[in-house]
């Protein structure tokens, strides 16, 4: 008798579960639905008091454009750093549709794409975003609003894509791991730079060559420059990247966000980035690992959310990856020189675009 009751309790919850699913599945698909047909466009409360809202393409969420500073606040933070030849264009491709763009070679001038014209509108000034955003939307009834997700401003829900960069060549930075020789010891600089430079010729690497290269790089810095160990992002684009390998379609980007990188890394670019390499927590470091360290980002896995690397500190550096947070919060910029003092945490990285 008791199992028999156990049994009918198991099949009236079972029942209950399953009618809530299919009371909720129905609004759960509309509301997607009505997401997929809204996304990148601006919408205006008409019950209300015409309150607009813009609905993100890369989490379907609505945010709140009631004030100038509201609008503002929507192209600083979800805007999507754009070279000045794509703001260019006439008409822009789908996947761009609804975006906000930034022109990062410029001012940071920004472009809403209208989703149905795929042609851009400027923002201006915070004054006039809010009027253009305003002119461009979609009247939506409350119960219509209420099934797509607010999302917060301060706290931006991103829905990442996946990206990966093919046939980028790895070497550790002591490719037949002489870690005594001081220029391989200090060569992370040089060995990032050396497999982005490759991937960008779209050349090949072999140890050998990644040896003589690692070498003769450092050799040049210090003959040229006075130093060869601790290099800064800006002086590793321009003494290695510019001058040495004498690759220029490069720039630095300065305190960036994991959504820089990202982005990046969609646009098919790679990033070289520097860390205190101790919080990187690599079980393959000698030790806690060096304070001062740089390699190459060549990837991030939104379903893991990690970001993909060639670590040329450890011989198992290819595709290594690390934890989106961990990564990110080891970023930090370090003075050129051997081991100066790092006052600040400053988080650039170099682009590197073929």
């Amino acid at each position: 008798m008791v199992f028999k009751k156990k049994e009918n309790n198991i099949k009236i919850y079972s029942i209950l579960f399953l009618i809530g699913i299919f009371l909720f599945l129905p609004n759960s698909l509309e509301a997607q639905a009505l997401a997929d047909k809204l996304v990148g466009r601006i919408l205006l409360q008409v019950e209300d008091n015409g309150e607009a809202w813009y609905i993100y393409p890369k989490n379907y969420r609505r945010y709140y454009l009631g004030r100038p500073r509201d609008a503002f606040n929507v192209m600083r933070n979800l805007g999507l750093g754009a070279k000045s030849d794509i703001i260019g264009k006439n008409i822009f491709p789908s996947n761009l549709a609804g975006m906000i763009l930034l022109d990062v070679e410029k001012n940071g001038e920004a472009y809403y794409i209208d989703p149905l014209t795929l042609k851009k509108h400027y923002l201006g000034r915070p004054d006039d975003a809010f009027l253009i955003m305003r002119q461009l939307g979609l009247g939506i009834k409350n119960n219509d609003l209420n099934l797509i997700s607010r999302g917060d401003i301060d706290a931006v829900e991103l829905n990442f894509h996946s990206s990966y960069l093919e046939d980028v060549p790895f070497t550790s930075q002591a490719p037949y791991f002489d870690w005594a020789d001081k220029r391989q010891q200090d060569g992370c600089e040089e060995a990032s730079a050396l497999m982005a430079v490759k991937w960008a010729r779209e050349e090949d690497l072999n140890k050998n060559e990644a040896l003589q290269e690692i070498l003769k790089a450092s050799d040049y810095l210090k003959d040229t420059y006075g130093e060869y160990r601790d290099i800064s992002i800006n002086d590793a684009n321009l003494w290695i990247l510019n001058d040495y390998f004498n690759y220029r379609n490069t720039k630095v980007l300065l305190d960036v966000t994991v959504k820089d990188i990202i982005d990046e890394l969609g646009k098919g670019n790679l990033v070289i980035a520097p860390f205190n390499g101790q919080l990187l927590n690599n079980p393959h470091f000698t030790g806690a690992g060096p304070e001062r360290h740089m390699l190459v980002i060549r990837g991030y896995d939104a379903k893991e959310d990690v970001f993909i690397t060639n670590d040329p500190g450890t011989r198992y550096g290819e595709n290594y990856k690390y934890s989106t947070d961990i990564l990110f919060n080891a970023i930090r910029d370090y003075a050129t020189g051997y081991h100066k003092a790092i006052n600040e945490v400053r988080k650039n990285i170099i682009i590197i675009s073929k």
